[in-house]
């Protein structure tokens, strides 16, 4: 408790000497007191009557702040002064995570958070809410209409009729984007799914890991939001126990729905099968038609070997260059099997200048490791632990010769 109390006087001093803790306020009870490992301790800091002097302190100290960045702004003449105010006030993220929030602190951070207009994220994770917390959280939402992003991760919302007052607050809010309800105890509950599916329409990002709701109508209801929704362009969905019965359902979205930027199925049941079932979406290598048409906008994380730069197949940001990176790793994949004449088959006689010319273009080490991999178990359906050794014996020479000798030569014969 007393490093936690140390940051919370900190942040208390700083705001009296009329500056704000960059990026808003970090106040998480775990060993190092970073919030992306606020998972190391278990325990929740409990809140006594020692504790809520120093919040009370801290929140006298930022309100007075406030009132001095309103009483600067209105006195400034030449707008140089008051760019300097905002400099200070700029967007905040309140991390208030593993703290106890029981109701006579809850009556003095609600005012607060309820009316801060630079409010942008409230991240509440790991606090043992219940229900009166939901309702704290519900009271935030529907009076700061300013909010962005809410985290309520691994707070259970056990009553139906919470869950469904905290979505109508969401699905109501003018600007909130973010949503993240990973670990809430839906436990393969559809009726809950559904209340929450339906108010996250407008959301940009969605989270729902560690839910459990890996069943194939769950799955079919993620795929039918995912596939009407204009909005969502990002989805957490890890930890849910979904199997390569989904995987289909999941692959259907994604080849439907082209404005996904990024969707996370760690640690879910998949095989290999349901794996190749989803990533073939973003990239089939069976011809090179098949390639082009893929999705090549959408980040998956599908395992823990693809949740990098060089194991996902899509680059975010660089739709032309993911195509020509698979339409390459599909030659290469296909030269060991005897399989580019067929890949070969439909092209054009005109393309086969450039072509070549692509090909010697690009070298091995330009295509991601998951983009190869993924090509080779595609093609030859089995995992294949050397794939990379076999990509390595395909030199641009080798493709470029196999290219012109599985060639439909009489084509060249045909306009004689």
């Amino acid at each position: 408790m007393d490093r936690f109390i140390g940051d919370l006087s900190s942040h208390t001093h700083q705001l009296k000497e009329r500056s704000l803790p960059f990026g808003g306020v970090t106040l998480c009870y775990a060993p190092n007191h970073a919030p992306n490992h606020a998972h190391i301790d278990s325990d929740i800091l409990r809140c006594d009557r020692y504790l809520r002097v120093h919040w009370r302190n801290f929140l006298k100290a930022l309100r007075s702040f406030d009132d001095y960045c309103e009483q600067r702004a209105s006195d400034d003449n030449d707008g140089d002064e008051l760019r300097t105010l905002r400099t200070l006030r700029m967007e905040e993220t309140w991390w208030l995570m593993k703290i106890e929030l029981r109701k006579d602190l809850r009556d003095i951070l609600e005012p607060v958070l309820a009316t801060r207009r630079n409010l942008r994220s409230l991240i509440l994770d790991r606090n043992e809410f219940g229900r009166d917390g939901v309702l704290f959280l519900c009271n935030i939402i529907e009076t700061n209409s300013y909010l962005k992003e809410v985290s309520l991760f691994n707070n259970p919302v056990k009553d139906i009729g919470d869950l469904t007052r905290l979505c109508d607050a969401v699905s109501k809010h003018p600007s909130l984007e973010d949503l993240a309800l990973g670990n809430i105890g839906l436990d393969d509950d559809e009726g809950k799914l559904s209340i929450i599916l339906k108010a996250s329409k407008n959301l940009k990002c969605l989270g729902l890991s560690g839910n459990c709701i890996g069943s194939r109508s769950a799955a079919a209801m993620f795929a039918k939001f995912l596939t009407a929704n204009d909005n969502t362009t990002t989805m957490f969905l890890r930890d849910n126990d979904f199997s390569d019965e989904s995987a289909y359902l999941f692959a259907l979205a994604l080849r439907n729905n082209k404005r996904l930027r990024l969707v996370d199925l760690r640690g879910n049941l998949f095989t290999q099968l349901g794996r190749v079932t989803v990533l073939n979406t973003l990239f089939d290598p069976s011809s090179l038609t098949a390639v082009v048409e893929s999705n090549h906008t959408c980040v998956v994380y599908i395992d823990e070997s693809n949740f990098d730069e060089l194991g996902a197949i899509n680059r975010k940001g660089f739709q032309e260059e993911n195509m020509h990176r698979k339409l390459f790793s599909a030659l290469y994949a296909t030269t060991p099997g005897g399989r580019l004449g067929r890949l070969l088959n439909d092209i054009p006689l005109g393309l086969m200048p450039d072509l070549l010319a692509y090909l010697q273009d690009f070298y091995l080490d330009d295509i991601p490791r998951g983009m190869r991999k993924h090509a080779m178990e595609s093609l030859h359906q089995h995992a294949l632990d050397d794939f990379d050794e076999a990509f390595s014996r395909q030199t641009t020479f080798t493709v470029v010769f196999e290219t012109l000798r599985n060639w439909n030569l009489p084509l060249l014969y045909t306009n004689i």
